[in-house]
């Protein structure tokens, strides 16, 4: 019931306000299918691509990853029970994993991240199988489900990596010498070869993003930071994340879970000394992201298992409380209502149950939202819903530039977005004033080129690339901005140039401008 009420709920409210930027990017992507891009495998632009009959609805784009939602609860439900957990266990397991914040946020839109909750629990409940029943056929499942993950984001190799040294470190080391695993290895090489490939024949440009997104790690507009290019910096907002991301209401489940795991060793007469290779997983990974100056929700889709062992655990102490103490034990039942109520004031945080304004107001109540410089007027703080606002207002404001221009000069002018997020927004809302398909030097939208602009009028949308602009053109002028107070928090005013006098043919300056990454 839980599984099909949060899919239910997903579902009723994913359209509630409106695309965010790396949905439109996927939207040109799908009309460009290739098996792979600069900056992801080629899964989310296929998923974005089977709503294209239905022109592209926000409902259709997200409704995968709200099923998803669903799905990752029931898998995280099976973990519980195969690591011994009953009807209570499952049950906490089931609300921790509905109502934790990074979960929802991850499976209310579409992104590279839609499947890795799901697929990381599968790859993690299908290794506690093997580990338990020692049946090493149960590597043909596990080589697929790699395979999907890899096809949505390439990170959960690094889980499946991890997951490996981890059995490897706790006396699991006969099971990866099967002859079945290196079958299952092949498997995965074979059927992720095309994606490959195309990685390689493209100069791996996956590589170039991750450094540029490292570089490129700044504080929103209110000075809030969660992540930084310092890589302990960065571990310490990582480490910060874990707790907000899953509710610190609900740390005290999966640390117990992560040190349940750990403390046995296999003689404990559970032997759930068996599973300790998890909390190693887990650390390991850990490390890795530390090392890479990683975002503090690359390693989200570790949680259901560790919410499932956690409350496997709390379920086991308050068994044998209730076998001391020989009496009725209430515990249980409180702990559920307790988690339910300690999960809803985060969850119009995660999913917007309220309105707009309502939203608005329920920020400044809870003391989210204050007032700041240098109207000291209150704003939009939570940027994941921001990032939905003032696309269509922002398209309208570039196509008044655009049929501003004299007609002679018109006819010739490429709109030039510095960004894939308005590059996107302004290839889906444009048609409908009038608006030519967009150039941009970023992501894939470079390698989609100059679509046969000469670069003698240029209309460059963003502030990012003035330099290169000023470089590269005799004149650029500032013919418009578009402001929206409900973006402060992600962006100020953006500007709209008009670019003329160029220096070079524009597929002359074309790579100057290229950049890879976020």
């Amino acid at each position: 019931m839980l599984a099909l009420a949060t899919a239910v709920i997903h579902l009723a409210l994913c359209h509630r306000f409106g695309y965010y930027r790396d949905e439109f990017y996927f939207i040109d992507c799908a009309k460009h299918l290739a098996w792979g891009y600069v900056d992801q495998p080629p899964l989310a632009p296929f998923v974005t691509w089977l709503s294209s009959p239905l022109g592209y609805p926000v409902w259709a784009v997200r409704a995968l990853p709200a099923i998803l939602a669903g799905v990752t609860t029931l898998l995280a439900c099976a973990i519980a029970a195969e690591l011994g957990g009953a009807a209570f266990a499952q049950a906490l397991t089931g609300l921790t994993v509905v109502f934790a914040p990074g979960l929802i946020g991850i499976h209310y839109g579409l992104s590279t991240e839609f499947l890795s909750p799901a697929s990381w629990t599968a790859l993690i409940y299908l290794t506690i199988r093997l580990v338990k029943t020692r049946d090493e056929r149960l590597y043909l499942p596990i080589a697929l489900v790699v395979t999907l993950g890899l096809y949505a984001k390439y990170s959960i190799a690094a889980c499946a990596v991890a997951l490996a040294l981890g059995m490897a470190l706790t006396g699991h080391a006969r099971l990866l010498r099967s002859r079945l695993l290196l079958v299952a290895i092949a498997t995965v090489l074979l059927l992720t070869l095309p994606n490959a490939l195309w990685q390689i024949t493209h100069g791996l440009p996956m590589l170039e993003t991750l450094h540029n997104d490292q570089l490129n790690r700044h504080a929103l507009a209110n000075g809030m930071a969660d992540e930084s290019p310092n890589r302990w910096i960065n571990a310490l907002y990582m480490f910060g994340l874990q707790f907000a991301y899953n509710n610190p209401a609900y740390a005290a489940v999966w640390i117990w879970g992560l040190a349940w795991l750990w403390r046995s060793d296999r003689s404990d007469r559970d032997d759930i000394g068996r599973y300790r290779y998890l909390a190693v997983a887990y650390l390991l990974l850990f490390v890795v992201l530390i090392a890479t100056i990683g975002r503090g929700y690359y390693i989200q889709g570790f949680y259901p298992a560790l919410f499932a062992a956690g409350a496997v655990a709390i379920e086991r102490a308050l068994d044998a409380r209730r076998a001391r103490s020989r009496g009725w034990n209430g515990a249980q039942p409180a702990i559920l209502a307790g988690t339910f109520v300690l999960g809803l004031p985060m969850f119009p945080l995660s999913i917007p149950v309220l309105s707009l304004p309502s939203y608005m107001a329920y920020e400044r109540a809870i003391g989210l939202s204050r007032p700041a410089p240098p109207d000291n007027a209150y704003h939009l703080i939570n940027p994941m819903f921001a990032d939905q606002l003032g696309w269509p207002a922002m398209t309208q404001t570039v196509a008044g530039a655009y049929w501003a221009l004299p007609a002679r000069q018109r006819n010739i002018t490429a709109i030039f977005a510095d960004r894939y997020a308005y590059a996107g927004a302004l290839d889906f809302y444009g048609p409908r004033y009038g608006l030519p398909t967009v150039i941009s030097p970023n992501n894939n939208y470079y390698l989609w080129g100059t679509r046969g602009y000469t670069g003698q009028s240029v209309l460059a949308v963003g502030a990012t690339d003035y330099r290169l602009l000023l470089r590269w053109f005799g004149s650029v002028r500032q013919v418009a901005v578009y402001r929206n107070d409900l973006r402060w928090m992600l962006e100020g005013p953006l500007p709209i140039y008009w670019c003329t006098r160029p220096r070079a043919p524009l597929p002359a300056m074309w790579p100057h401008f290229k950049y890879y990454g976020l």
